[in-house]
């Protein structure tokens, strides 16, 4: 039935891939890359190409969006804008050498809700999603759904949750792996409900879709955008989406607010991040810029199409959301004593 994950140590993969890798080695040159490489001034940024690295492979959404903002910063400012693509290591790759770029406004990344959850998950990983970047701003975020096998006697969300909790441990749900945001997501819910659904975990969405359609398990959590075509179809149910609000692409569907999960809030989201310590004037720029781009009817349409919201913001309310983020993930791995397999 199951395609267990087997995430394992990340050290083997992050050490070959960029030897002197962690936290405190990176950052210790920052200082003098800054004096090298800063511009003097936020107005004679930028007069050479950008980079915008992103830890997964090339057409997935985080890639789509880093090349999409890429094209609109290249034309607002006469420079080249180059994505380059680092996967691996569930994004930390990317993450890591993101951290130890200089801090010039020429090194950017695109990073995924994981960003603050790798560290907390995985040995050898210890950057500080907080303090250890510049956030730039928060780009868009995107609800998941929780889906039901047509079979599955819960017509809707309470009963599934009071099904959990009449038995405890007969309700399954499949996800694409151990501690993927999906996981963490449910087990969220599983904390504020008071309940413990029963989670088995894929390699992948694919795979966890497969055996939810196949009756295997009874639930499943999985992107929006994966999931629509099938709720269409009538191929499984959709009891609840994992934001405050009802998402635009199925606004018939409640949210687990709705459904008695009181607090509950989480998305799949993607930020943009510079180095530590880059200069505040040059954050602030591409902070407008991107922000500015994001509320575009161009852009708009294109996030909608991948089922995310487009946000932007200030940097200090970038901050603010990764603290937030940081603190609520931690006490559910906490709780939950979430290991990857």
């Amino acid at each position: 039935m199951r395609d267990c994950t087997a995430h394992g140590s990340l050290r083997a993969s992050l050490a070959a891939s960029q030897p002197g890798f962690g936290r405190r080695a990176l950052l210790a040159a920052a200082p003098s890359a800054a004096l090298a490489g800063a511009p003097a001034a936020a107005q004679d940024y930028p007069t050479r190409p950008i980079r915008i690295l992103v830890g997964f492979t090339a057409g997935g959404s985080a890639d789509i969006m880093a090349r999409d903002i890429g094209q609109q910063l290249s034309t607002a400012w006469g420079q080249p804008v180059v994505v380059e693509n680092r996967s691996g290591a569930n994004g930390t790759i990317a993450t890591q050498a993101m951290i130890g770029a200089p801090p010039d406004g020429y090194t950017l990344l695109m990073t995924v809700s994981s960003h603050v959850t790798n560290p907390r998950l995985y040995p050898g990983v210890d950057y500080d999603p907080v303090r250890d970047v510049s956030p730039v701003t928060l780009v868009a975020s995107s609800p998941l759904v929780i889906l039901a096998h047509p079979r599955f006697a819960a017509g809707d969300m309470k009963a599934a949750i009071e099904a959990a909790r009449a038995k405890p441990g007969t309700v399954t749900y499949s996800s694409p792996g151990t501690g993927s945001v999906q996981h963490l997501s449910m087990e969220l819910m599983n904390g504020l409900a008071g309940i413990g659904m029963v989670h088995v975990p894929y390699r992948g969405g694919a795979n966890a879709l497969t055996d939810l359609l196949s009756g295997q398990v009874q639930l499943s959590i999985l992107s929006i955008v994966q999931a629509l075509p099938l709720i269409r179809q009538g191929q499984v149910k959709a009891l609840a989406v994992t934001t405050p609000a009802r998402a635009a692409s199925l606004p018939e569907v409640p949210t687990l607010e709705e459904a008695g999960v009181q607090g509950y809030d989480s998305s799949l989201w993607f930020a943009l991040l510079a180095p530590p310590r880059t200069p505040a004037p040059i954050v602030h720029r591409l902070n407008g810029e991107v922000t500015r781009m994001l509320h575009t009817p161009e852009m708009r349409t294109r996030l909608t199409a991948q089922g995310a919201d487009p946000i932007g913001g200030t940097e200090e309310e970038l901050a603010a959301f990764l603290r937030a983020e940081d603190a609520k993930w931690a006490e559910v791995i906490r709780r939950a004593n979430v290991r990857p397999e």
